[in-house]
């Protein structure tokens, strides 16, 4: 499928970065984090009462390099850390840059009448643009069709549950920056229609931007991660 870009959120070549209105939010497990956790947030060693129970918290894998983990979220209830490896890492069939941990109060009683700690989520991510009602997805380049013209030709797998049906038709691209240097793409899916979709994986679809000139030898660039992730072929 040949997917026209009909309008464009960015002005191309202007060098404005890839933002709306307000700053855009990043998630990880389909949790909100923000950004300047990563930069300016406290490290786990500075973890409460709580935060150093939740680590001994039933099934809470230990943590040993505390001082890599920042705090996304610490309360009575639930202690959410993050950190970011220092170089991506693979995970299966995922490449990750980040790992996540969340601990919750929940089941039978503890000791002191409150639920005990018990790990909810556990594993790597990507910091995620948050992108409304577009879910994401992994982009590459289509290694069939190598960039021609103003065409740039990328191979878009959806990641939301679709029951292995092509995204044909329903791929949006949210936003798109072009400078001297590269080429900044945000692409989404809109959600399969019907209310049940089964996970069995779903196929790489065959989508064309139209950039305001050739790519040459700039770099097309995944916007919608943090930080910005390379596009190349599968």
């Amino acid at each position: 499928m040949k997917g026209i870009v009909g309008l464009l959120l960015f002005v191309a070549g202007c060098g404005s970065p890839l933002v709306d209105a307000a700053e855009p939010t990043y998630t990880c497990h389909d949790r909100p984090i923000p950004l300047d956790v990563m930069s300016t947030g406290r490290p786990a060693t500075q973890l409460g009462p709580d935060g150093q129970a939740a680590l001994e918290g039933h099934e809470v894998r230990p943590v040993k390099d505390l001082d890599k983990w920042r705090i996304v979220e610490e309360t009575g209830e639930r202690v959410a850390l993050i950190k970011e490896f220092d170089e991506p890492e693979e995970r299966g069939r995922a490449t990750v840059t980040h790992d996540f941990l969340v601990v919750e109060r929940f089941g039978p009683p503890a000791a002191d009448g409150r639920p005990s700690w018990h790990m909810r989520s556990s594993g790597g991510c990507n910091l995620q643009r948050d992108l409304g009602d577009l879910g994401v997805a992994e982009v590459a380049l289509d290694p069939a069709k190598p960039a021609t013209g103003n065409s740039l030709h990328l191979l878009v797998t959806e990641q939301a549950c679709a029951s292995g049906q092509s995204a044909d038709g329903r791929i949006r691209v949210a936003g798109l920056e072009e400078t001297d240097r590269d080429v900044r793409l945000v692409i989404g899916v809109e959600r399969a229609p019907g209310d049940f979709h089964n996970c069995r994986g779903n196929p790489a679809t065959p989508y064309t931007v139209e950039l305001s000139r050739p790519l040459g030898d700039r770099v097309p660039r995944n916007a919608g991660l943090h930080p910005m992730r390379e596009i190349v072929k599968p």
